[in-house]
Order: C-alpha cells, then sequence, then structure tokens
C-alpha cells in the first residue's frame, strides 16, 4: 500500500487529507488525520468510474467529492506518468547516456523535475574476482557534490524549460537510499544506464541494474549504453500470459503511455511451437478485457528461445521501447544479458522499462 496526501478545495477552504491507496490503484482510504475511526473509503473502477463505498465523518457534497477524486487521480498520474524522476549515476559514460536520455525524456513526458543522485560511499551490490572495486568508482562527499554539479550542468540545456534539475549526494546504501527517496518525494520513475565498454563497467553496472530493477519499488528505465534519445512513438509489453488479471499494473503502464502519448503494442512469444501454456487462452481473454483491439495492437510469435523472440520483434518493428512486468527476475536477467554479452549493437539502443508486478 501507498500513502501520499493531496489538496483539494472545499468552497473557500483548501483541504489537505491523507490518502492511501490498496488493491491495485482500485481502492482508497481519505483520512484528515492518520488513524480515523470512520474514514472515507472510495473505489475506482478499471474504466475510471468513481464509487463512494464510505462517506466517512466528514460530510462532502458531491461536489466536492468530485474535487477529492480529480486530486487523487491527478496525484496518481503525475506519479505513474513519470512527472519526476530519480537518475541514479556513479559517473561513468553508461550513467551519462542514461541521465542525458532521461533529459531528453523530460521534453515528451513533460516531467517537473529530475533528481540527480550518487552515493559518495557507493561499493558495487555485487562485487567479484573478475571486477573489483575501482579506486576512480570511490568518491568523497566534496567530490561527489562538484561531480553532481558538473553533470547539473550539462544537462540543463538538454531538459525541458520548466524542469528543475536537483542534485542529492549521501552515504546511504543505493537500494535503500533510492526507495527513501522515491517515497518521501513522490517520483514514478528512476533511471540508470546499463553498461559500458570496459568490463568493470559492464559486471559493475550490470549487477547494479538487476538489483536494482529486484528491489526498486518503483518502475524503472534502464537505457543502454548506445542509446540516443528519440521520440518514443512505439512501445511493446512483453507479456507472458501468467495471472494477468492480478499482476499486471495496468494503472501505471496506462498513466505513463498516455503521458508519451505512444502506441503500445503487446506480445506473447510461445517458446514451443503450437503448444502455449495450458491457461494461454484465459489468460488471453483477461488480457483483451483489460486492453481491447482498439486501444493496443496484439501479436503472437513462435521462438524456441523466448527472450530472443522479444529482441527479435522489438528490433524488427522499429519498437523505441520495451516493457516487462518480471514475475521472476531470471526472465529480466536473460533478457539483459542477450542484448549485452553477445554484443548485439543493433539491439542495444532499445530501453527496457520495468514495471513492478501488481499485488
Amino acid at each position: 500500500m501507498k500513502t501520499f496526501s493531496v489538496k483539494f478545495k472545499t468552497g473557500s477552504l483548501d483541504l489537505d487529507v491523507i490518502v492511501t491507496v490498496s488493491e491495485r490503484n482500485h481502492k482508497f482510504k481519505v483520512e484528515m488525520i492518520t488513524g480515523e475511526p470512520d474514514p472515507i473509503l472510495l473505489k475506482r473502477s478499471s474504466k475510471g468510474d468513481w464509487i463512494i463505498e464510505q462517506p466517512g465523518q466528514r460530510v462532502l457534497s458531491e461536489e466536492q467529492f468530485i474535487a477529492l477524486e480529480t486530486a487523487i487521480d491527478k496525484h496518481l498520474y503525475q506519479l505513474h506518468g513519470a512527472g519526476k524522476m530519480l537518475v541514479l549515476t556513479d559517473f561513468s559514460e553508461a550513467a551519462l547516456n542514461a541521465a542525458k536520455y532521461a533529459a531528453g525524456l523530460t521534453h515528451q513526458l513533460k516531467s517537473s523535475a529530475i533528481i540527480l543522485y550518487h552515493s559518495h560511499d557507493y561499493l558495487p551490490v555485487v562485487t567479484t574476482t573478475f571486477a573489483p572495486v575501482s579506486p576512480e568508482m570511490v568518491h568523497s562527499e566534496e567530490e561527489s557534490h562538484e561531480k553532481l554539479s558538473q553533470l547539473k550542468e550539462i544537462l540543463a540545456p538538454l531538459v525541458a524549460g520548466n524542469t528543475v534539475i536537483k542534485i542529492i549526494s549521501d552515504g546511504r546504501p543505493l537500494i535503500s537510499a533510492v526507495n527513501t527517496i522515491t517515497e518521501q518525494r513522490h517520483i514514478g520513475l528512476v533511471v540508470m544506464g546499463m553498461a559500458g565498454k570496459n568490463a568493470i563497467e559492464k559486471a559493475l553496472v550490470g549487477s547494479n541494474t538487476i538489483t536494482i530493477a529486484k528491489e526498486c519499488h518503483t518502475s524503472l528505465l534502464v537505457v543502454p549504453h548506445h542509446a540516443e534519445f528519440k521520440q518514443i512513438a512505439n512501445v511493446v509489453f512483453a507479456c507472458d500470459l501468467k495471472n494477468v488479471s492480478k499482476t499486471v499494473p495496468v494503472y501505471p503502464i496506462n498513466a505513463f503511455i498516455d503521458n508519451l502519448k505512444a502506441r503500445l503494442s503487446i506480445l506473447y512469444v510461445n517458446k514451443i511451437e503450437g503448444q502455449a501454456h495450458p491457461d494461454a487462452k484465459a489468460e488471453l481473454k483477461n488480457l483483451h478485457d483489460i486492453w481491447n483491439e482498439n486501444q493496443v495492437r496484439y501479436y503472437y510469435a513462435d521462438h524456441e528461445n523466448i527472450e530472443e523472440g522479444i529482441l527479435d520483434f522489438a528490433d524488427e518493428n522499429q519498437m523505441d521501447l520495451l516493457i516487462t512486468v518480471p514475475k521472476e527476475y531470471g526472465f529480466f536477467e536473460r533478457i539483459f544479458h542477450r542484448s549485452l554479452t553477445r554484443n548485439l549493437a543493433y539491439r542495444t539502443h532499445i530501453p527496457l522499462m520495468v514495471f513492478k508486478e501488481d499485488n
């Protein structure tokens, strides 16, 4: 469950309320004071219709309820539409490229803020004898702040006119810092690089990307080293057709795609030709109930390797962004490593968007 505050008008007054979201962005508890015995309970359908399940102890008019519902909708849309981004950097070339990509994306998403974050006590989440910690990857607090300021100057002419760039440097562990910052500052998108040119960058940035994808509570955009920002027009969601109605984060995906003004395609790759998994037909119906064919384009493919099939489709159909909702992160790792370890340069321009499984 997520909790946030919104402000809405009741006559001439502005009221601040605390909103707790549950059941996959469908149910909302609204309180003036935390722990109210009789809070307002609202429900929103998948089509966006609101129902007042419990009016609470506060007496609100129909007009005031509409203002409240609108304020909640606006907050969630700005959150999941990436109104604010957190850009992670270790000052590598891969991180610089990801930051430039995020700067370009602010124009399309009309983002109000980019926050650049670096832990000056940064250590890789996973270290190996193959890729030991390099001295140039460890920075003092003063050096971190100086490098972030330099990065801010580089990005300033690249962001949208109304986008504010902020910097944060501290010594917190990376994962806990990312989750704390995104929650406290209501950030809906974390951006980081995929891998650099040399072996150290590939191993360290790579291991961190996978770990953050697993542990980050917020949607994650992974930008390949060779990716250059261009208008995102075509997005493909690679869906595994497993427990669709309970796991696919429909509202966050819809808000992000809508804010991009992009076209969404949904792809299912079957591993063995002609032998889809037993529940595929039922799950496909659930998927069509969520998105009808007027809203998205559906594609089906057979491939001996699912990850290769997804990457082939994204390349052949000139997709600008690939969305996944990993239920087990071996799937994510396989996509990640196939585009990295096999040096598929013609594919490494496609950024990967990781949405969290809905539960």
